[in-house]
């Protein structure tokens, strides 16, 4: 073979990476995850502080995998956090959504679980306990 029939592939445009990352990024979140990044931000900010305690308030998105009318939110001890999203009519489950990476920055020591309206926003209670954050109450 000779030089002459290779092709080159130029290079994508800096800003076409960028926006195809950031495209993955936001289709691979889901309502139980967004509410862990949530933790996840909320903790460092509060492990900076000399508060002993604090609230995280996450606001839930429909979109994308979010919960557009009423939902269920269980915090488990030491387990996942889950949400049920209900059908616009309530008369069960349309969707649910799985994540345990809010373990990786509090400790859960029992399971909370609430329900709560379309839109309302959930409330998380901290406290800093041995050098280590506990889920103190979900609201």
């Amino acid at each position: 073979m000779d030089g002459s029939s290779r092709r080159f592939r130029t290079p994508a445009p800096p800003h076409l990476a960028f926006l195809v990352s950031a495209a993955l990024l936001c289709a691979c979140t889901d309502g139980a995850t967004r509410i862990a990044y949530d933790i996840e931000s909320g903790v460092a900010a509060f492990r900076r502080s000399e508060a002993k305690t604090t609230s995280i308030r996450h606001i839930p998105e429909a979109r994308p995998d979010g919960c557009a009318d009423a939902y269920t939110v269980q915090f488990s001890a030491s387990s996942a956090l889950v949400i049920w999203c209900k059908k616009p009519d309530g008369s069960g489950v349309q969707s649910s959504h799985t994540t345990t990476y809010h373990l990786r920055f509090v400790d859960v020591p029992q399971t909370f679980k609430l329900d709560k309206g379309a839109g309302e926003p959930t409330i998380i209670d901290l406290a800093k306990e041995n050098g280590r954050v506990v889920v103190t109450a979900v609201r």
